[in-house]
């Protein structure tokens, strides 16, 4: 009798799951082709009925991308009830915020909370180029802080700074303040912050470029809103698949887009490798072995042991798959990814739209990323929503 009411249940589900594709603004999923559940006899529907026992909820599913215009350098967190979401959209700073992350980025409300033309002071104001932005909640001042960056004297790449806004409330979806560059007289992009509770330092990781390429830089931060004085490269391009750009064998030599992803006490810095207009864009992966998270010993890059291999790269025609962000399912059962990947090998920077799946973790811990599923693939939604 159980037996046939397990099979009976798993037929109602399979008959509910939707085509690939996003499920209906009311969150119902769209009919499934096929008549699984025309076989369920009578009988066997007395049975459900005489154990009272009710038909599974339908698994909502959904396809990647998620975006429906060209979202690079997605950044997702959950946050009491709510995804918020931003991504490179160049002229201005979007927050998006919805409450099922598939349809963050196309049904989502967003609000722009600074854009080109703002003031930055100095009577300078903000340029072009407002890249890869993130938002992190500070924990010393009860606010959210997004981090960006962009040219501060029109199109510029040289007046290229990153800066910080600040919410006026604890509501991550609250006005934002302009607080300043966090670098005044650097060119640096893609910056990320992590609080450490041990320690109580606000680190931060961000895309420096000099001699060796672009790398990656680890400091601290003496407030919220500014870089401290001691940086150091902790990752720089070395191997070959951190070096592509035109093609294969180009000198690329890129580190950018760093994220910092803690579980269970173990603390790894994820990075982007190679052009990020390339199908070649992938991530790299470093691990702090450090026996303390001390400022002394998180700043020694000896602490930090680097990949020898991309730890995420282009498969199931998913190409040039990079800029990454992490963020928890609503239960917090599950970590996603979140990346852009463009749907062909030269769609380049207007094609790179964002992708979401989920990640696992090997027994003693560490991240494995797999590699991108199929645009066809059905996704269930993250666990708890």
């Amino acid at each position: 009798m159980k037996r046939k009411l397990i099979s009976v249940l798993l037929a109602l589900t399979l008959a509910a799951l939707p085509a690939c594709g996003k499920t209906d603004a009311d969150g119902t999923a769209a009919p499934a082709t096929g008549t699984p559940a025309e076989s369920v006899t009578e009988t066997e529907t007395r049975e459900i009925t005489e154990t009272e026992e009710k038909p599974m909820e339908p698994v909502r599913t959904f396809c990647n991308p998620i975006s429906d215009i060209s979202a690079p350098d997605p950044y997702i967190t959950y946050h009491d009830g709510y995804y918020y979401g931003l991504a490179t959209l160049v002229p201005f700073v979007r927050l998006y915020r919805n409450k099922t992350v598939e349809d963050l980025f196309t049904k989502g409300e967003y609000k722009d909370i600074f854009q080109t033309g703002n003031d930055i002071g100095g009577g300078k104001t903000l340029g072009w180029n407002v890249w890869a932005p993130e938002i992190h909640y500070i924990p010393t001042t009860g606010k959210w802080c997004v981090y960006s960056c962009a040219c501060t004297d029109g199109f510029d790449f040289g007046s290229m700074r990153m800066f910080c806004l600040e919410s006026e409330t604890d509501d991550p979806f609250s006005d934002y303040t302009f607080k300043g560059l966090t670098i005044s007289n650097r060119i640096g992009i893609d910056q990320t912050v992590f609080y450490d509770e041990a320690s109580g330092e606000l680190y931060t990781a961000f895309c420096d470029f000099n001699e060796r390429g672009q790398c990656i830089m680890l400091s601290y931060m003496t407030s919220p809103y500014k870089v401290g004085s001691k940086r150091v490269i902790i990752t720089a391009p070395e191997y070959k698949w951190e070096k592509r750009g035109t093609d294969a064998n180009n000198d690329g030599r890129v580190n950018e887009g760093p994220i910092f992803l803690k579980r269970d006490g173990r603390i790894f810095l994820l990075y982007s490798a190679s052009g990020c207009w390339s199908q070649w864009y992938c991530l790299g992966m470093l691990e702090y072995k450090g026996k303390d998270t001390s400022r002394k010993n998180f700043l020694d890059p000896d602490n930090w042991v680097k990949s020898k291999e991309p730890v995420f790269e282009s498969a199931n025609e998913v190409y040039g798959v990079g800029h990454c962000s992490f963020f928890q399912s609503p239960d917090g059962t599950e970590t996603w990814i979140a990346y852009h990947g463009m749907a062909t090998p030269d769609a380049g920077v207007e094609g790179r739209y964002a992708y979401i799946q989920r990640i696992d973790f090997d027994e003693d811990g560490t991240p494995l990323l797999g590699e991108p599923l199929p645009r066809s693939e059905k996704i269930a939604v993250p666990s708890g929503e």
